[in-house]
């Protein structure tokens, strides 16, 4: 827009009456002295600066993460929780409900940490100290996690959770007795919580009870059908009992809730090893291997089912990728090779197998020296040693 220039003068005004304009000035000087001490104490804000620019209520975040989370999208249920926390961090409730959803994403650490953070803000939070020791648990930190159980019923004998996640860890310390009584009194406390139920399953599971399991996962799954994990676990137990379609399709049903995990395709692959189709069975973890191309585990797993499909070259390569590590053809991916435990032991006495089948028997050897130190009372760890050392004998014996 243009100015009206016509109304603009630069001529001089006539002066005033002296003492109106002295009195005139005295009051404005007495009005800055105020509005500088006023703006010192902070009752004013200076012009000119813009206003704040409102925030997202804390409780908008956590209800999206409650609808992302009975959606199924674990991810950004926890995205969500971490913006609530952000927002208000000294609330203790959105602490927690961040660390159960970092626990079941596989963020054991961080749950760790965000469980933690609550009993910082508030000590005596009996869920606070529960879901610390789901945590710990889950990180097979077991008698810390016991300690924390204990803490939290302490704090509230009428704590569900608190119960349930102490039976968890009961189970896991193979204290079966004293886990059946604290999951029936959180069934008791609170017969309508998907962890309850999926904690009564994991026990009734541990136990041999797979039927019964079935039943409390199925009923963890009708309170929350949007959780993978319990879908994982059903698979697994039909699986036991022999129905291997009925677990094909809970592990399927797991993998379409989240299919950037490639759990499901391993356990596909293993039911379909169990009935002999071994062919679909390294389809699957192929499928897996597209999701993670430096796994290890994946190449031992597909190394021990060609090893059982008498596919002895292949299961050779697979086997020293999971033992020794490679670098994939394709890709050029880096495969380091995985540290002698229960996890890998069965890919490391295979792999020295297949090697003193192909007469490679120093390097056979060396791999059950390593097998045989790690495990020196398993009989059949032993028998196994034996029978290739007797092999790799008899090849380079004078008689022969």
């Amino acid at each position: 827009m243009y100015l009206d220039r016509s109304k603009f003068t630069l001529r001089k005004r006539r002066r005033r009456n002296r003492p109106v304009r002295l009195l005139l000035y005295i009051a404005l000087i007495v009005a800055g002295v105020n509005v500088i001490r006023l703006k010192q104490q902070g009752d004013i804000q200076p012009v000119f600066i813009p206003s704040p620019t409102a925030t997202r209520a804390a409780l908008s975040y956590a209800e999206e993460a409650e609808a992302h989370f009975s959606a199924g999208r674990m991810n950004k249920a926890v995205i969500a929780y971490k913006q609530a926390t952000t927002s208000e961090p000294t609330n203790t409730k959105y602490w927690i409900a961040l660390s159960r959803l970092q626990v079941y994403n596989d963020q054991l650490e961080a749950a760790l940490e965000s469980a933690e953070t609550a009993i910082l803000i508030e000590p005596e939070n009996s869920m606070a100290h529960a879901i610390r020791a789901l945590a710990l648990d889950w990180l097979f930190e077991l008698e810390e996690a016991s300690r924390a159980a204990v803490r939290a019923i302490q704090l509230d004998a009428n704590n569900a959770l608190a119960h349930a996640f102490y039976a968890e860890i009961l189970t896991d310390m193979q204290k079966y007795g004293p886990a059946g009584d604290e999951v029936r009194l959180a069934l008791t406390l609170n017969p309508n919580n998907v962890d309850v139920h999926r904690v009564h399953g994991y026990y009734l599971e541990s136990v041999g009870a797979y039927e019964d399991a079935i039943l409390a996962y199925q009923t963890a799954a009708t309170i929350n059908p949007n959780i993978s994990s319990l879908y994982m676990q059903l698979g697994v137990n039909y699986r036991v009992i022999g129905q291997y379609e009925t677990a094909i399709e809970y592990f399927t049903r797991a993998s379409a809730l989240d299919p950037t995990n490639y759990g499901p395709y391993i356990s596909i692959s293993r039911t379909l090893s169990q009935t002999g189709e071994y062919g679909r069975a390294i389809q699957y973890l192929e499928s897996a291997l597209e999701l993670d191309e430096n796994s290890a585990d994946i190449y031992g797993r597909m190394g021990i089912i060609k090893f059982r499909s008498l596919n002895y070259e292949g299961a050779l390569i697979d086997l020293g990728c999971a033992v020794e590590g490679c670098t994939r053809t394709d890709s050029g991916a880096l495969v380091q090779g995985l540290p002698l435990n229960h996890s890998s032991l069965e890919y490391y006495y295979t792999y020295g197998s297949v090697l003193a089948a192909y007469l490679e028997c120093d390097h056979a050897l060396n791999i059950f020296d390593r097998v045989s130190a790690f495990a020196p009372e398993d009989k059949v760890i032993k028998d196994i040693k034996d029978e290739n050392v007797a092999i790799c004998t008899d090849t380079t014996s004078p008689d022969t």
